[in-house]
């Protein structure tokens, strides 16, 4: 009975450590007290005490099973739980890295990308810089060499221009409600341009991506709309570019 409540109360008590440890490593990132190559090496201690307290609520439940005894039961459950889901979140991060290509600047429109300007001042000093990555030569492993724009069309050949039997001015401003809807920080907007330039900063480590949008006549009676997003850091964005403009064109077409 003892070695059961031990391992229930290791298993709650490692699981509190790696959260701890995790929001120290994520708001202190975010709050910009370290950068993120100091940030992200600070959840190796989270991870650990994570699979420590998975490996002791199993114990626990092991031992609950064939004693069929609850004792413990209150901080086995939550630990083996938490535990489970603290390693399910970065695991799920190092999948998605795995799955998605190194690049992290994904256009709809590859050959004419919309370029940055009123964010190029915010953008000072950002690890990527601001011009379009499309013919930058990236080594993948195992030495093939490719371009940014080769692999956005083998992973997200689905990522094209958005156009309508729409006034460009209407479309402009349909666009400037769902990047404020998407919940982006809208810096810029211009309609005679047809440019808006928002950010778009994640919560835990508070990346910040950049997005620009451009709408223009296509034809007589039409309007397109070309969007951009690229990160300022990093070399691999483990898809979330190219997530983040799916589901503004799959908003923007429902708005239609």
């Amino acid at each position: 009975m003892r070695a059961q409540t031990i391992t229930a109360r290791i298993s709650f008590i490692c699981f509190l450590l790696a959260v701890v440890n995790f929001l120290v490593a994520a708001l202190g990132t975010h709050a910009g007290l370290w950068s993120y190559k100091i940030g992200l090496p600070l959840l190796l201690p989270a991870l650990l005490l994570g699979l420590i307290a998975l490996v002791a609520g199993i114990v626990w439940g092991v031992i609950a099973l064939v004693r069929n005894s609850g004792a413990g039961s209150r901080w086995g459950v939550i630990g083996l739980v938490g535990a489970a889901l603290v390693l399910a979140i970065p695991l799920n991060y190092v999948r998605l890295g795995l799955m998605a290509p190194p690049i992290h600047d994904i256009s709809t429109d590859i050959e004419y990308a919309p370029s940055f300007k009123a964010l190029l001042p915010l953008r000072q000093g950002a690890a990527n810089g601001p011009e379009y990555d499309g013919p930058k030569l990236v080594t993948l492993p195992g030495g093939k060499v490719t371009t940014v724009t080769a692999l956005q069309k083998k992973y997200y050949g689905d990522i094209i221009p958005f156009a309508q039997f729409i006034k460009p001015a209407k479309l402009f401003w349909r666009a400037l409600n769902v990047a404020n809807k998407m919940g982006w920080h809208v810096v810029a907007f211009n309609e005679k341009e047809g440019r808006i330039e928002a950010t778009d900063t994640t919560f835990w480590f508070g990346f910040t991506d950049d997005i620009v949008i451009r709408v223009r006549p296509a034809g007589k009676l039409g309007a397109r709309l070309d969007i951009r997003s690229k990160s300022r850091v990093g070399v691999s964005d483990v898809g979330s570019n190219a997530a983040r403009l799916r589901a503004f064109l799959k908003t923007l077409k429902t708005m239609g």
